[in-house]
């Protein structure tokens, strides 16, 4: 089995087990052009989580499909929300 089919297999499982609601977590998105402000509730460590070249988080994205697009320093899959699923009281993300 493929690796995307097995992510597949996952989510449907996910998707089963939760009775058709799909949960999906909520993205934190830094913008280099924005002040950060304290608003977002963070802890401190966390408001410039990916590096002060990369600007203060000040976005939180839920439910999001979209790849965030800020510049070449843009991580893999930044700004897309993960599905959240739940194996023996632990919770993960897909």
């Amino acid at each position: 089995m493929s690796t995307k089919q097995s992510l597949s297999k996952q989510i449907r499982q996910a998707f089963e087990s939760s009775q058709g609601i799909l949960r999906l977590s909520p993205t934190w998105v830094p913008r280099a052009i924005s002040i950060s402000g304290k608003r977002m509730k963070l802890h401190p460590a966390d408001t410039f989580a990916y590096g002060i070249l990369r600007g203060g988080i000040d976005e939180r994205w839920i439910a999001s499909t979209t790849k965030a697009d800020n510049g070449p320093l843009t991580t893999f899959n930044e700004g897309v929300s993960r599905v959240v699923v739940e194996n023996i009281g632990k919770v993960d993300t897909l």
